[in-house]
């Protein structure tokens, strides 16, 4: 939308005259100039008003771009065609839509241009008019016929979407006023899952698009355009191509504001999206996001009142359910950071905060009612994903089963044990961990300490092949076994 709003206003900016002759090129010169005096002199020689330059401008294009409502409306009166177009299909309306001018907009419609004039890519006037913003410009266009619900060509996006994501409420509102479908789509992309082929994983990126004014809204952080959307009745809850909805997609691009606001007027904080995600997994997700896991709560470009935590407590507040889980992993999320592919089916917001043991945000969850023994499709527990003594700690004294293990047969201290965190094996140990516990491979916590494989459990598995040897685990564990 905007590189081709850009492209538009460099390619009128840049263009330059070749050769219309005589008198003719005289008028277009003097209007480029804005030498008024020049042109109503040029005019009663009776120079050619519709001569063009070799990229069809006009001395109509040119003063309608200057914003010269006077020396258009000469023009207009000496016959100037008001629907000419340059060889791009640029035509005067065109730019008076740019410059957002409802008189000239009002006097070319009059004397002959087409409201409904579209650019090669299907951007129409009112398109154009409803980014610039002007109220005044959209009803005048809209009481003269314009198609308030056309799509342009490439997204097939609407004027209403090209409003809203410009935060231009008054447009917004005098689009649905004049007819306008809040809940109308755009253009849905989708792409093919591929598989790495060393292991055969399957990866996928989320379809593209499908989204409705209000989510060109909340991906802007276009409050007022927002606002006045809910208001007229737009639906909060609409999905796009990949099952997001506008809530979803003003917390994942760090909008806590927009987001509570959405919350306030009735969108529902447990809708999922195709892999999973519900409204406060995204905003854990976004505590830390993936690639920045050394930086709790990033802030990142918000400039919010709220941020992560606090869009957390407020849908916690709002009803939002802290034991909905993903169903996949969160891959190639186009409109996001880079996906995590460690936490999947069954990963919960408890489980995503204990991966980055962020206590603060686990404390929030179970205070909000987190299930700790949640676990994730292997039988991995949030305890297993966490790695530090507070995170485990907090999670066993909610419920967490030191001796839980999964589906390769790992605890709490097969993990341990491989990481060399020792004051985790003690305090496991306390609790009555079974020390001498095989996992599928038939290790031990002692083996792995040893060296007999990583023993990071975790979300993913053993891993297999030779690990570290961990000299002091190894001795604490023999300790501990010896005396039981």
């Amino acid at each position: 939308m905007h590189l081709r709003y850009a492209w538009l206003v460099t390619l009128l900016a840049s263009a330059v005259s070749f050769g219309a002759a005589g008198s003719d090129l005289s008028l277009i010169e003097a209007v480029k100039a804005g030498n008024g005096q020049s042109v109503h002199s040029l005019l009663k020689q009776r120079a050619n008003v519709n001569a063009a330059e070799p990229d069809g401008m006009t001395a109509l294009h040119w003063a309608v771009r200057a914003n010269d409502s006077e020396t258009a409306q000469l023009l207009l009166r000496a016959g100037a065609n008001a629907a000419a177009a340059n060889r791009y299909g640029v035509t005067p309306l065109s730019l008076a839509a740019v410059n957002g001018n409802a008189g000239l907009i009002e006097s070319l419609i009059k004397a002959g241009a087409d409201p409904n004039t579209a650019t090669p890519e299907g951007e129409t006037i009112l398109m154009t008019v409803a980014r610039t913003g002007n109220a005044d410009a959209v009803k005048m266009l809209t009481r003269h016929g314009a198609n308030v619900n056309a799509r342009e060509k490439w997204q097939e996006q609407t004027a209403l979407m090209y409003a809203a994501s410009e935060n231009n409420a008054a447009a917004v509102k005098a689009l649905v006023e004049a007819g306008a479908d809040m809940n109308l789509h755009s253009k849905v992309w989708n792409f093919p899952e591929y598989r790495y082929e060393t292991n055969g994983m399957a990866v996928f990126q989320l379809p593209r698009g499908g989204w409705t004014a209000l989510m060109f809204a909340a991906r802007q952080n276009a409050k007022d355009a927002a606002a006045m959307l809910a208001d007229l009745k737009a639906d909060l809850n609409a999905l796009d191509g990949d099952g997001t909805t506008a809530l979803q997609l003003a917390i994942i691009n760090i909008h806590y504001d927009l987001a509570a606001m959405l919350l306030r007027k009735g969108a529902d904080p447990n809708t999922q999206d195709r892999t999973g995600m519900t409204a406060l997994y995204a905003a854990a997700d976004m505590r830390s996001p993936a690639g920045m896991m050394t930086r709790p709560n990033p802030k990142l470009s918000n400039q919010d009142e709220l941020d992560a935590a606090g869009m957390v407590k407020i849908l916690l507040e709002r009803g939002a359910n802290p034991n909905i889980a993903l169903q996949k992993p969160i891959i190639g999320r186009h409109n996001n950071l880079a996906g995590d592919t460690s936490l999947g089916e069954g990963a919960t917001p408890l489980a995503r905060a204990a991966k980055t043991n962020d206590l603060p945000l686990m404390r929030l969850l179970l205070e909000g009612g987190a299930d700790p023994t949640l676990t994730l499709k292997d039988r991995t527990t949030p305890a297993m994903i966490a790695s530090s003594l507070e995170a485990i700690q907090l999670l066993v004294e909610h419920g967490v089963d030191v001796n839980a293990f999964n589906t390769n047969g790992q605890t709490i201290l097969h993990n341990a044990a491989g990481r060399g965190a020792n004051p985790v094996i003690q305090y496991v140990a306390e609790k009555g961990a079974k020390l001498d516990k095989k996992d599928k491979q038939g290790r031990t916590p002692l083996d792995i300490a040893l060296g007999s494989g990583s023993g990071r459990g975790g979300a993913g598995g053993a891993r297999g092949g030779a690990g570290r040897v961990n000299e002091s685990t190894a001795t604490l564990l023999r300790e501990l076994m010896a005396k039981k």
